[in-house]
Parts: structure tokens; sequence; C-alpha cells
């Protein structure tokens, strides 16, 4: 039961891990060179509204040209080495599950291990050291797999934590690392209480946004 736990949780995370990284962010296509710069189909006018030259168009607020991608992409919220691609209006919700969904398995690697050493320990008899260096021989993979947990735990619960402030404060990454609103009003911070239930509803229950990509 526990193996078939542990490989439940494994098998979402790779999931939501390879459906963040393969679906489209967000992509906005560019104009050709010799057209006029025009806003995307869809998308409402405001007052922070650039024209990205590379692309030839009037990006929509709170986007972005990525340099990694050479794209402009809808709510932009930063690019991802690990998924190599960015995370942004299409591919968030998922990103944020896949971080949930890791450190639930961080926490079930150490807690199996630390459950499985406590009750090898009761049924030894032997002193702790003795016992430490026979569970090291017998069982070297729970441990070094314990020991990788281990080391990601902060990193990610940091990470985890960082995008949870940012739902309650209805940020984007590149937003609060450029400080965009650290002397403007945010038009689209509607309180704590709401934000969450906002960002909750999006990523459970919300439909995903159209692409604006043509499909292959």
């Amino acid at each position: 039961m526990l193996r078939a736990g542990l490989l439940l949780i494994y098998a979402t995370c790779m999931g939501l891990l390879w459906r963040a990284a393969l679906i489209d962010p967000g992509v906005i296509p560019r104009n050709p060179p010799d057209a006029k710069p025009s806003l995307p189909p869809g998308c409402e006018d405001a007052p922070d509204l650039k024209i990205c030259h590379t692309c030839n168009l009037v990006r929509p607020a709170r986007s972005k040209h990525c340099g990694s991608c050479n794209n402009c992409v809808e709510l932009f919220d930063h690019h991802c080495p690990w998924l190599g691609t960015c995370v942004a209006k299409r591919n968030y919700a998922y990103f944020a599950l896949f971080l949930n969904a890791e450190v639930s398995l961080i926490a079930y690697v150490m807690a199996i291990t630390a459950f499985r050493l406590v009750l090898a320990f009761q049924n030894s008899g032997v002193p702790a050291t003795q016992f430490e260096m026979e569970e090291l021989q017998e069982a070297p993979w729970p441990l070094g797999a314990a020991a990788v947990a281990a080391g990601l735990a902060f990193p990610v619960v940091s990470l985890l934590c960082f995008h949870l402030r940012l739902a309650a404060i209805a940020q984007t990454t590149n937003e609060s690392v450029r400080g965009v609103y650290r002397h403007a009003r945010n038009s689209n911070d509607k309180g704590c209480r709401r934000n969450c239930a906002t960002s909750i509803a999006a990523t459970l229950r919300g439909p995903l946004p159209p692409s604006r990509l043509e499909p292959l």
C-alpha cells in the first residue's frame, strides 16, 4: 500500500510536470514585419500597453517578451529552465499543482523512511549505533531517497510559499521581481481572501484559456 501510494503521487507529479512543460503557455503570434502593430484579438485596452518591435505587436497588459523563447507571452510569470518553457497564462495552474504534488512527494518519502526506521529499530533490539550501520548496509536506497528529498525540501517548499504569497497579493513573479506595484496601486488586487479564492477556482475548476497559436 505504501509503494502504491508512492507510485500514485510520483505519477501525479510527472503528469503535471509534462503537462506544464508541453502545453502552450500563452504565446502571442507575431505579426508580419510589414504589418502595423495592433492589439491581439480578445485583449482589452489598458494604459500600460507597450509595443514589442521583435514580434511587431502591441503587448497586452501583464505580458512580456521572453528572451529565451523569443516570443511575447500573455500573463507572463517567469521562464522556467527546468520546464524549458515559460510559465504563464495557460500552464500556470499545472505548474502550481505540480509544486503542491512535489511537496507532497517529498513529505511522503521522508515520512515512509522515518516510519520504516522506527519500526525496524523497535523490532531489532540492538544498540542504536549498531542498528544504524546494519540499516545503512541493508537499505541504502530508501535512506538515499530520503536524503535527496530532505535536500530538496527547503528550495521546493520555499518556492511553493513564494507562489502562495503571489496568489494572495495577485501578482506574477515578473511583477514582484521588477517591483511594478512598489509605488503604484495594483488594480488586480481584490484583497487576500478574494485573491486566494479566485486563484484556487482558476486552478481547480477554471477552463483552460484557448491557445492563440494555429493548430498543428
